[in-house]
């Protein structure tokens, strides 16, 4: 693999991640029950869903993180959490009229969702099964933290037909971990996947981030070793998005603490060439999978999706998002709840869905967010296919974005003709790049904030 240091600089800029398009940042606040209860009766029998539940407390705060959370050791508190998840999940159920209400994948993020206790994970189940008809074959996974992990909570997630274990280790150096506010030594991380293996997973993912503050070539090999005798089946690689100004916790730190710019895309480059030589495939522009492993079976079938939780390999299910602050895709259309508890609590209590803003797809809208998708899950566009599918020709719906790709295909990371658009050698590095000479919103976006609004590409 060939030196990319100048590519990966050149395009390093603030850039959607296009896990959704348009953009959340494009979201309005009039968009609410009324449109998502819309949306979920739309659903028709068979239809697959994917349900996610979003479970916010933690017991510390990681400086570095951008997720919505709850801070708080009651482990208490999760009890009336518990309680309204499942009211929303009875509503949610009751505005989908069609059944089998057939579900092919589930995921509990947070926020730690081992803070809940086995009791309330186990009693979430059983309402999601008597509403939703789970398929034997359906992905069901959680992400966890190894340090609040206990023997009796992975126990139960046998027993209730969990099959995928998420784990957020950033970067194993004790330097960077102090930085950071998270405790998460390689010997607990390695120990809980053992024990888990025991217990009959056999399939991990792995989160790392690059550009956190403490960073060192020696601590991120490190890491990169131990991560691989860890053998884990996926692996997210992303970039650490600074943003004081919307998550003030990053102030905790100095700027100079941060690795400059020229070490992070070298981190990155590091861990590409680690990786792709030792038996991981490159996913997209940061997701890597052993070979055989499903996600990069889906890629190699063209059938590989993208949404808020990463590439996935449900493409053809409604998004279903519980929980406070959750976003759903459902019917085309974008929904987000409440985003804190004290406006998420009493929409629940008044028997209403907890939708605080959302987006509703135009027919431009759906026909750059399927060739958005296409370009950040596959890297590939049949134009013909494409041009037969939307009843347009390309070169005249997208005269001017056809033009700022002049420099991918300069840079041989681009091929584009009147049959195809196919990312080539290193392109897949810069899909985001790609994608965003698509987007109609971006400089509305760009022109309203005052802020950076978006993480940088590398």
């Amino acid at each position: 693999m060939k030196n990319i240091n100048h590519l990966l600089k050149k395009y390093d800029v603030p850039g959607p991640r296009y896990t959704s398009y348009p953009t959340v940042p494009a979201w309005v606040g009039d968009v609410g029950a009324a449109d998502y209860s819309t949306s979920l009766k739309s659903i028709l029998s068979g239809d697959k869903l994917s349900l996610y539940f979003h479970l916010p407390f933690c017991e510390n705060l990681c400086h570095f993180c951008g997720c919505m959370q709850v801070i708080t050791k009651d482990h208490s508190r999760s009890a009336e959490y518990v309680q309204k998840l499942i009211h929303e999940i009875n509503l949610i159920a009751a505005q989908i009229p069609q059944k089998p209400r057939l579900v092919s994948q589930i995921h509990f993020g947070g926020g730690t969702p081992n803070f809940i206790k086995p009791a309330e994970l186990t009693l979430i189940m059983q309402v999601i099964r008597q509403h939703f008809d789970v398929l034997p074959d359906a992905e069901i996974a959680i992400e966890m933290h190894p340090r609040t992990s206990t023997r009796e909570f992975c126990e139960n997630l046998a027993t209730l037909g969990f099959n995928r274990i998420s784990l957020g280790l950033q970067d194993l150096d004790p330097k960077v971990q102090k930085l950071i506010n998270r405790n998460q030594t390689y010997e607990m991380t390695r120990d809980m996947v053992e024990s888990l293996r025991l217990l009959g997973f056999n399939s991990f993912n792995f989160d790392l981030v690059y550009g956190l503050p403490g960073q060192s070539y020696e601590g991120w090999m490190d890491t990169l070793g131990k991560v691989l005798k860890m053998k884990p089946n996926r692996m997210a690689i992303y970039s650490y998005a600074h943003v004081p100004w919307v998550r003030p916790v990053q102030r905790t730190f100095e700027d100079s603490d941060l690795p400059t710019p020229e070490m992070k895309i070298n981190f990155f480059e590091t861990a590409l060439q680690f990786f792709s030589s030792n038996g991981y495939q490159l996913i997209g522009m940061d997701h890597f999978a052993l070979h055989d492993d499903e996600l990069a079976i889906a890629l190699k079938e063209g059938t590989i999706h993208r949404n808020f939780m990463g590439y996935s390999t449900r493409s053809d299910a409604h998004q279903i998002g519980m929980g406070v602050s959750a976003i759903s895709y459902v019917g085309g259309n974008y929904f987000q709840n409440a985003k804190d508890l004290k406006s998420y609590y009493p929409k629940i209590d008044q028997d209403t869905l907890a939708t605080h803003r959302g987006y509703i797809l135009n027919a431009d809208d759906a026909l750059r967010r399927d060739l958005i998708t296409q370009i950040m899950c596959r890297g590939y566009v049949d134009i013909k296919a494409f041009e037969q599918k939307w009843k347009i020709k390309f070169k005249d719906y997208f005269p001017e974005a056809l033009l700022n790709l002049a420099n991918f295909q300069e840079d041989n990371l681009l091929k584009l003709d009147a049959n195809e658009f196919k990312v080539i050698d290193e392109g897949s590095l810069f899909l985001r790049n790609m994608a965003m000479v698509f987007d109609a919103h971006l400089e509305g976006i760009r022109a309203k904030a005052k802020n950076p609004t978006f993480s940088r590409t590398i």
